[in-house]
């Protein structure tokens, strides 16, 4: 025990808990969505507003316009196929369209109309970037369309001009901030979606969903930096019987309780798991196969001596644990497990309530 407490003073990283594994994806499959259909609109809305603007003489915004329509295909080409930068493709197309929308407001023969367009910079932004991002990119062009438009057009003292700035900068003020209450409320909702996907609702441990979720950032970090990574399957001995003596409301009851006598024995950067029925996983970072051996045989122990009361019932429990220690070179998830329940299973022909790790 004096090691396991020793070694939870030299290592504490962040819980690996299925919350903290919810980032959220600026790869979703929505926001690609999202920007092809923007890069349709910019390809034809430039080539429209190109035209009308060679009628009237403003060449240098056709100009701008029609190199923004090839831009926006040439994009529209790149982002066909999936990418995992699809963030740098955003920008890539956000920061030259709204540079182009600057400069139409800019322009000397703008009408005063071309400032509807930046009140869609919220919109796009948000959808395209996130909350923070989107919010630093929305408040940096709307400050500069707003500047331009208080310059072009609170020249004069004509208390019209004066009130259409007003309308302009509420209205953008307005949009700005519905658009990231929004975007926080969908980021949150989208976070408790996710977490509820991979926490188990009875004993709120992670489930396999969740493991498989952290698995991968946990396995990076053991090749970059050289550290063990151990997994523990874990059987609940004979728990078909619990439930046909006691019933299955008693059976839940001891899971749960199974559950807790796990966060109370795990370190914080542990992670426990219920991967379906009587079968759990820990998931131990910088434990190698002795460490997690005897890390297994204290659950097994507690488990032994912990007693589950349930409606006037006391029930005590065993357990069987198989210990696997991950090998950089070849193992995945399916694979560490694999040799973890192989060995779990020998530990339950043996005659259960033991430990088994080679």
């Amino acid at each position: 025990m004096a090691d396991r407490a020793a070694d939870n003073e030299r290592f504490q990283p962040a819980p690996i808990e299925p919350g903290n594994a919810l980032r959220p994806a600026t790869d979703a499959p929505h926001r690609k969505a999202v920007l092809r259909a923007l890069l349709w609109l910019t390809i034809s809305c430039g080539i429209f507003f190109a035209s009308v603007n060679i009628t009237v003489g403003s060449f240098p915004v056709a100009v701008a316009e029609l190199a923004m329509a090839a831009y926006a295909g040439i994009l529209l080409l790149v982002t066909r196929s999936s990418t995992v930068h699809l963030q740098r493709w955003i920008l890539a197309y956000l920061l030259p369209f709204c540079t182009t929308m600057m400069f139409a407001c800019w322009y000397r023969r703008a009408q005063a109309t071309v400032f509807v367009w930046p009140i869609l910079i919220p919109v796009i932004s948000y959808l395209l970037l996130g909350r923070r991002a989107g919010f630093w990119f929305t408040g940096a062009f709307l400050t500069i369309a707003l500047v331009i438009f208080g310059f072009k057009f609170a020249e004069t003292e004509n208390v019209y001009s004066l009130a259409g700035i007003a309308n302009v900068a509420l209205c953008a003020a307005c949009i700005f901030g519905l658009s990231h209450a929004y975007e926080v409320t969908r980021e949150q909702a989208e976070a408790r979606l996710r977490a509820l996907a991979l926490r188990d609702p009875l004993t709120e441990l992670c489930n396999r969903a969740g493991l498989a979720e952290i698995f991968p950032r946990q396995l990076a970090q053991a090749k970059r930096y050289g550290k063990p990574l151990s997994a523990v399957l874990i059987d609940i001995d004979h728990f078909k019987h619990v439930n046909d003596q006691y019933g299955h409301e008693t059976g839940d009851a001891v899971l749960v309780s199974f559950a807790q006598c796990l966060k109370n024995g795990l370190r914080e950067c542990d992670l426990a798991c219920r991967l379906g029925g009587e079968e759990f996983a820990l998931l131990l970072p910088h434990t190698d196969i002795a460490e997690a051996t005897r890390t297994a045989e204290r659950v097994r122990a507690a488990a032994a001596e912990s007693r589950c009361e349930h409606n006037g019932q006391e029930i005590a429990i065993t357990v069987t644990l198989g210990v696997a220690e991950l090998d950089p070179a070849c193992d995945d998830l399916s694979s560490l497990l694999a040799r973890a329940d192989e060995r779990l299973y020998r530990g339950k022909s043996e005659g259960r309530n033991r430990v088994v790790s080679e």
